[in-house]
């Protein structure tokens, strides 16, 4: 099971199915590069609930059946790049705050919730200058960041025990030096990384950005920018055999088991056969939905002319027990993607960005780079668009199942009362609202008839005001005597006594 797109503790946001023409109905999460928040918003752009972390975040957060999100994201300390995951209940209370970060490893970019709980991390794992070179890269001046993944148990409110490893480090092929580690032809092990493709930028050299489970084959995707790939991966290996290259359900230990975008990175093919650019956001498609098992990813295009980015839903080919098929000397399939989004004027982010397949066939698709996000039908038309006002590194969508519980939101109004109090001739009204919505602020006798309608109209989140004059909805002034104000709202109610004095 996974938790980009699963059966999650929602509000009751399905009124009748979705049909293939329509937006998808459900509740999409929104963390701004930007901001602290993450914030739930529904199908008309209202915000509906928010989540408030300690620093911005280095991926999206990830919301848990118990309506709990799992939040990446900056260890001020640190580099900058990531190194924290904080844990936020549906109160918005932190009840796990750990730090995946030190000078020689830091979480950075995404995380993947587990079955049962774990963590799934995306890390930097330090090399120094002397590794790189006995492993057999050429060019480098300095220690390279090479990438790690971890699978964490969480332990109380700020510890972890780290229970997987797999590192790109015990997987290397060069041809360039014979008396290094890792010689030999690197076409002949497109299961291998060639330790001198591409540039090590600051140090970072594959870029990892995005990680997904896939329970029913016990496999991990995820994507790396520096090279144009995504990657699969066993997970069923102990953390001996996936540093080795026999061991787990295929045989094959930590080595790739299948990889596409770029076949020139493992020789099989020229810059001609490239068919994506820095690639982001490699997740699988999940049980029951359409394409139901095949990789979707968002290629950024940048490097090609012209700058347009595109959707590709990949069907990796496989074997009749399930693994990857490649001929010998020619670079993995599909030479075409099965479903794509692409081709669109305009439609271009250099960085960022992903995508996700709804039941009924659509696919929400994040422009990360500017923050747009939008549904597109299979032929590509746009059914529904949200603008987020900033860079947004990927929005899921989470939907109600017939078996999932309907979220408990806290009250989302709430009254901080009149003042002066009590009062001759008028008293203002401030409250607070925690998103966006329909208000309705009255004024009520002591026999609950209302006496006066100070608002009903859609506010803004945040607080406001309003002023009551001692009048009856008829201008007519009222006797003295205690009153009750009642703040209705979508999340909740809310209500205080207040005394009218003549």
């Amino acid at each position: 099971m996974r938790s980009l797109i699963c059966c999650a503790c929602l509000l009751a946001v399905l009124a009748s199915p979705a049909l293939a023409q329509d937006p998808y109905p459900g509740l999409t999460i929104i963390s701004l590069r930007t901001s602290t928040e993450s914030f739930l918003i529904d199908m008309d752009g209202n915000p509906v609930k928010t989540w408030h972390g300690a620093e911005v975040p280095t991926e999206f957060a990830y919301m848990l059946p118990d309506s709990s999100v799992l939040r990446p994201c900056r260890d001020p300390e640190g580099n900058g790049r990531g190194g924290r995951i904080q844990r936020i209940d549906v109160n918005d209370n932190v009840i796990w705050d750990y730090y995946f970060s030190d000078p020689n490893f830091l979480q950075h970019h995404d995380i993947q919730p587990m079955p049962g709980g774990n963590v799934l991390i995306v890390a930097w794992e330090r090399r120094t200058l002397e590794e790189a070179i006995q492993a057999g890269r050429q060019i480098v001046d300095d220690s390279v960041q090479s990438t790690y993944l971890a699978e964490v148990e969480p332990v109380g409110f700020d510890g972890g025990n780290v229970v997987w490893e797999w590192r790109a480090w015990d997987h290397l092929v060069q041809d360039a030096d014979p008396t290094k580690d890792n010689y030999g032809v690197v076409a002949d092990h497109p299961e291998l990384l060639d330790i001198n493709w591409g540039d090590v930028a600051t140090g970072n050299w594959l870029h990892a950005n995005a990680i997904d489970y896939d329970e029913e084959h016990d496999q991990i995707v995820f994507s790396a920018r520096n090279t144009s790939e995504v990657y699969v991966l066993d997970h069923s290996t102990t953390t001996e055999e996936a540093a080795g290259h026999t061991g787990g359900s295929r045989g094959r230990g930590g080595d790739l088991l299948y990889r596409w975008g770029n076949p020139q990175v493992y020789h099989r093919g020229a810059a001609a056969d490239q068919v994506s650019f820095g690639t982001h956001g490699a997740i699988w498609i999940d049980p029951g939905l359409p394409g139901a098992g095949d990789i979707m990813l968002f290629n950024n295009g940048n490097g090609a002319d012209p700058e347009l980015s595109s959707v590709e839903q990949i069907t990796p080919p496989r074997g009749p027990g399930g693994e990857f098929l490649i001929e010998p000397g020619e670079p993995y399939g599909p030479v075409a993607a099965t479903w794509r989004y692409g081709d669109v004027p305009g439609f271009f982010s250099r960085f960022l960005s992903g995508a996700y397949r709804m039941p009924n066939g659509n696919t929400v698709i994040c422009e990360g780079q500017e923050g747009r996000i939008f549904e597109v039908l299979t032929d590509g038309t746009i059914v529904w668009v949200y603008l987020a006002g900033g860079p947004v590194h990927r929005a899921p969508r989470y939907w109600e199942t017939p078996t999932s519980a309907p979220l408990e939101l806290p009250t989302a109004v709430s009254l901080r009362g009149n003042h002066p109090n009590p009062f001759n001739p008028a008293t203002t009204v401030v409250f607070d609202l925690e998103r966006a919505g329909r208000v309705t602020v009255e004024v009520l006798g002591v026999d609950g008839r209302r006496v006066r309608l100070l608002a009903d109209r859609i506010h803004t989140a945040g607080m406001h005001s309003v002023v009551w004059h001692g009048c009856d909805d008829a201008g007519r002034s009222v006797p003295s005597g205690t009153y009750l104000l009642r703040l209705t709202a979508a999340g909740g109610e809310d209500s205080r006594k207040m005394t009218l004095v003549r």
